[in-house]
C-alpha cells in the first residue's frame, strides 16, 4: 500500500511540473470578472461578481493571498453580495502557463428581496491558469467554490488580470 500511494504522489509531482519561481516577497494584484451563481434551498440567482485579489509570495510556489468582491444577481428579484477570503496558493510553472490552486476561509453578506440580510462563514477552493504574457502581467481564467453550509453555495467563473511587481 505504501509503494502506491509513494508511486501516486510521485506521478502528481511529474505531471504538475516544477513549482513557479515566484521570489519571496513577490507581489501580485489581479482585477476578476466573473459569472456568479448563489444557491440557497428554493433560490439560485445568477449574476456576476467583479473582485480583486492580493497576493504576495511566501517560497516560489506558495502566496499568501487576500480576495474581496461584490457581486448582483437576479432570481425573484435583485440580490447582492459582498465577500472576503484569505488564504493561500500555490502555483505550478509549466513553460509559460501558469496552474494554480487555492483555498481560504472568509465571510460574505448577501442581502436583497429574496434574502434575509446576514454575515456568514466561508471555505473556498478554487483552481485557474493564468498565460503569461510578460514578467509583470498576465490574463487567465479562475474557477472558484465557496460554502458554509451542505444546502448553500457560491460559485463564481471567470476572466482575470494579474499584475506583479517586487521580483528584482
Amino acid at each position: 500500500m505504501r509503494r502506491a500511494v509513494a508511486t501516486a504522489a510521485a506521478l502528481v509531482c511529474v505531471l504538475a511540473g516544477p513549482a513557479a519561481r515566484a521570489e519571496d516577497g513577490e507581489r501580485a494584484f489581479s482585477l476578476s470578472l466573473s459569472y456568479a451563481s448563489y444557491t440557497i434551498p428554493d433560490h439560485e440567482p445568477l449574476g456576476g461578481v467583479i473582485g480583486v485579489d492580493y497576493e504576495r509570495g511566501l517560497s516560489d510556489a506558495v502566496w499568501v493571498r487576500g480576495s474581496a468582491g461584490g457581486g448582483l444577481y437576479y432570481s425573484d428579484g435583485p440580490a447582492y453580495s459582498g465577500h472576503a477570503i484569505i488564504g493561500l496558493t500555490y502555483a505550478f510553472d509549466v513553460l509559460k502557463y501558469v496552474p494554480y490552486a487555492n483555498v481560504g476561509a472568509g465571510a460574505i453578506v448577501v442581502a436583497g428581496d429574496e434574502f434575509d440580510t446576514e454575515i456568514e462563514p466561508l471555505i473556498e477552493i478554487g483552481a485557474g491558469i493564468d498565460f503569461l504574457r510578460s514578467r509583470e502581467f498576465s490574463w487567465g481564467f479562475v474557477v472558484r467554490y465557496e460554502t458554509y453550509t451542505h444546502e448553500t453555495s457560491f460559485v463564481t467563473a471567470g476572466a482575470r488580470m494579474t499584475w506583479r511587481s517586487g521580483f528584482f
